[in-house]
């Protein structure tokens, strides 16, 4: 019988022009991935290596993970023999993610039939086809690298359509392809012959596909995973059922406690709302086809690994979509048929219903999808210093056995044999970046690795802005000029330019706070030295909580240039920017603080004194600690400055303290509750340093003079604490405090006074001036207690 010829209507045509633009955005937003080293050797590195040696005659072979050589010990993945055969005409990882792109971008294809079949409709089709396009998780497994799992949901949507069509041999090839895409894939096999058998009675089909997609979910565990790593290396994260596979089923029967307390730790109920919400819960109306995915859901959620309970940011949910669609599909189409039958408005539903899908689609990839604007898009940029890579890693011949960091790694693994560094075994090759974090060492133990290495046969091949290319065999000798190249920074233009200097060996030119494309905080501080130094120094980085405690240092995640760019070796009026290594702080504000010292630590340091005069910015611990500003996290997950009030007080005042410290005023409010806070605003200023801590006090006077109220603090402003010895001549300090008020004060009119004091002894500073009383105290004014 001659098929219906299938005509090009208006949501067909948007339709590929949505696959279009989806294959060709995905594939553009891997691509500046991988340009800008974000592509990781667990697990891009790993697979690209397997497919290349599989292409090269030599079947899944690798040797980036220890004890493992061969991908067949991690998953069996058949779909990457084909992939194999293209990579003889292209043997690069970008085939494989442009590849990806395109393989799941054709997922709305069959997604599109099934819905034009159920649903009898182009533009209910379209709206499902567009809401898989747009689903997080789908996007987030394409974002992430290439795995060939991700490909699956394509494939198990062909699948279930071919099945609801009736065509065998369509639905064979595509079960075939999903069973290879990873070994639990079967499963979902096994269901779809389950669903042959049970909804539309056809045991021949469904007999056939439950035997051969067991027979094969048994070969892939127990025959070839137990052939290259004696079973499955991942049966750990169900350690907690037991120590075998028999173990582990007879507690999933016998042990619902366990199982139930294990759902509860991976907050099951939260996972299937947010694959269930988008689509407005009409899967729940098909659950004939929505338990399809139970055998994904059951390996994910019974996971003691929680980034397996995870739905928007890693590759483990997305099996689960094609499952989730295809029943909303026929939840609505069920859902039509009912209401049809018993409203005049039922033949509304079909189209207000997709319309409402597409809408929360959208909404969804709003809030957690991967495309520019969304809450999980990253603005990735392919910088100089990622372009300056491409000569060294040119220079690497294609028979050498390499030892490459883990973002570099991806990039050389086109090769037999390639580890993760420090891992170098065999490998006479050595390709590193010295200028960031270098999982899974500590940048120390990198320079440690790096010297060893030197010191042990090899030598630097090339060096150039911060990458290093050892061979073994070459001579060792000083690093070029050109590996300084990334630290050297002759037109760096700071955004804050509050200039200071450090004893007499450094300036700080500048400074800037910002987040990184992960969201982690990362401080660039700009340097100069005028002179050679004849030392090297150290330089400490604090971010203070505003009660002056200290959030996090860089003691023991210090900056890399000292490693490699040790400030004895720079050169005089040259700019060298200083980095931080990116740390995520949990704080929304933080004071950050700055210090400079020789010697092992910061505590027990020779630590150079600040001049920051020029620049107003205060410093702690005894002239040592410079405070650079205060800032706080924006909307964005950026970081901003914290507003620094410098106001005027609402009533002036003239008390002198000692020789120089002063009191310009006051804001304090008319009224107060007896057992409330009573806040108020306290102008400090000094004419000249001052060398001692001074600790400031307010008492609450009765009607007899009497003490109803106290408190002592060190001063502080908008920042954090400010001792005495840290403020600036001419510099006005706003201090704001709260006193608490006794619940059983009674109403009437209290007078507020203050004053300094040396915490050693006790001894109050003299008070002279318009407002100063007998006592060495000010007169604030008054506040009636109602």
């Amino acid at each position: 019988m001659r098929r219906p010829v299938v005509r090009l209507t208006l949501p067909v045509f948007l339709l590929w022009l949505a696959i279009i633009a989806y294959a060709a955005t995905f594939s553009l937003i891997t691509l500046e991935r991988y340009a800008a080293f974000e592509a990781r050797a667990l697990d891009m590195g790993n697979l690209n290596q397997a497919i290349w040696n599989t292409a090269h005659g030599n079947w899944f072979h690798l040797t980036n993970q220890p004890g493992t050589v061969n991908r067949l010990s991690l998953h069996v993945e058949p779909i990457l023999l084909p992939i194999a055969a293209l990579y003889r005409l292209y043997p690069q990882p970008p085939l494989l993610l442009v590849l990806q792109a395109m393989v799941v971008a054709l997922g709305a294809l069959p997604l599109f039939a099934l819905a034009r079949r159920q649903l009898h409709g182009d533009w209910a089709a379209l709206a499902f086809a567009l809401v898989y396009l747009l689903h997080p998780t789908i996007q987030a497994a394409n974002w992430l690298e290439f795995h060939p799992v991700t490909l699956a949901p394509t494939f198990l949507l062909a699948a279930f359509y071919f099945l609801v069509a009736g065509r065998a041999g369509w639905f064979a090839l595509f079960a075939v392809l999903a069973a290879s895409c990873k070994e639990e894939m079967a499963l979902l096999v096994f269901m779809l012959g389950l669903y042959a058998l049970v909804i539309q009675r056809r045991a021949r089909w469904g007999l056939i596909t439950m035997a051969l997609a067991l027979v094969w979910a048994w070969l892939a565990v127990f025959v070839i995973q137990t052939r290259f790593a004696a079973g499955n290396i991942h049966w750990g994260r169900y350690g907690y059922l037991g120590e075998t596979p028999g173990a582990m089923v007879a507690s999933l029967l016998t042990r619902p406690g366990l199982v139930w307390a294990q759902l509860a730790a991976a907050q099951a109920g939260d996972y299937l709302w947010k694959l269930l919400w988008p689509t407005g819960f009409l899967a729940l109306l098909a659950p004939e086809a929505l338990l399809l995915a139970l055998p994904s859901l059951a390996i994910n959620l019974l996971a003691d690994f929680p980034p397996m309970h995870q739905v928007h940011t890693l590759i483990y949910a997305a099996p689960i979509v094609p499952f989730v669609l295809a029943a909303a599909v026929m939840g609505l189409a069920r859902l039509r048929d009912w209401l049809g039958q018993r409203a005049a408005w039922g033949r509304w539903v079909v189209p207000g219903m997709a319309g409402l899908v597409l809408l929360l689609g959208l909404v969804d990839q709003r809030l957690h999808g991967y495309l520019p604007g969304s809450g999980n898009a990253l603005a990735l940029t392919v910088t100089e210093h990622h372009r300056r890579a491409a000569p060294l890693i040119a220079q690497i011949t294609p028979d050498a056995k390499v030892s490459a960091q883990d973002r570099l790694n991806p990039h050389v693994s086109g090769r037999e044999t390639v580890y993760i560094f420090p891992r170098i075994e065999d490998a006479g090759t050595v390709l590193v970046d010295v200028t960031g974090p270098a999982w899974p060492q500590h940048p120390n133990d990198v320079r440690a690795t790096v010297d060893g290495l030197l010191a042990d046969g090899f030598g630097v091949a090339a060096a150039e802005d911060g990458y290093l290319l050892l061979r073994r065999g070459v001579r060792a000798g000083p690093l070029p000029a050109a590996f300084y190249t990334v630290w050297q920074r002759p037109d760096a233009r700071p955004s804050n330019t509050q200039p200071a200097i450090f004893g007499d060996e450094l300036r700080l030119l500048g400074h800037e706070v910002t987040a990184d494309r992960y969201g982690e905080l990362v401080v660039n501080l700009l340097w100069e030295t005028p002179v050679p130094l004849g030392r090297d120094l150290r330089f400490y980085v604090a971010y203070l909580a505003p009660d002056g405690t200290l959030l996090h240092d860089s003691e023991f995640y210090p900056p890399v240039v000292v490693l490699w760019y040790p400030t004895s070796t720079w050169t005089p009026g040259m700019p060298v920017q200083l980095s931080t290594l990116p740390w995520t702080l949990e704080a929304d504000r933080f004071t950050l603080a700055l210090g400079v010292y020789a010697g092992e630590n910061w505590a027990e340091g020779d630590r150079l004194a600040v001049d920051a005069a020029d620049s107003g910015l205060p410093a702690l611990e005894n002239g040592t600690l410079l405070r650079l500003g205060g800032y706080q996290r924006s909307p964005s997950g950026g970081w901003t400055p914290i507003p620094f009030d410098t106001g005027a007080p609402a009533v002036p005042l003239d008390v002198r303290f000692g020789p120089s410290l002063a009191l310009e005023g006051v804001t304090l409010p008319a009224t107060a509750q007896a057992g409330a806070l009573l806040p108020f605003t306290v102008f400090w200023r000094t004419d000249a340093p001052v060398e001692q801590d001074y600790t400031a006090f307010v008492h609450l006077l009765d009607a007899a003079g009497s003490t109803a109220a106290q408190i002592d603090w060190q001063p502080r402003d908008a920042l954090g604490p400010l001792p005495t010895s840290a403020w600036l001549p001419g510099h006005r300090v706003v201090d704001v405090q709260t006193l608490r008020l006794p619940d059983e004060l009674a109403p009437g009119v209290y007078r507020l006074i203050a004053g300094l004091y040396d915490w050693r002894d006790g001894a109050r500073l003299p008070a002279q001036g318009a407002q100063a009383l007998p006592g060495d105290v000010a007169d604030l004014g008054t506040v009636e207690i109602e």
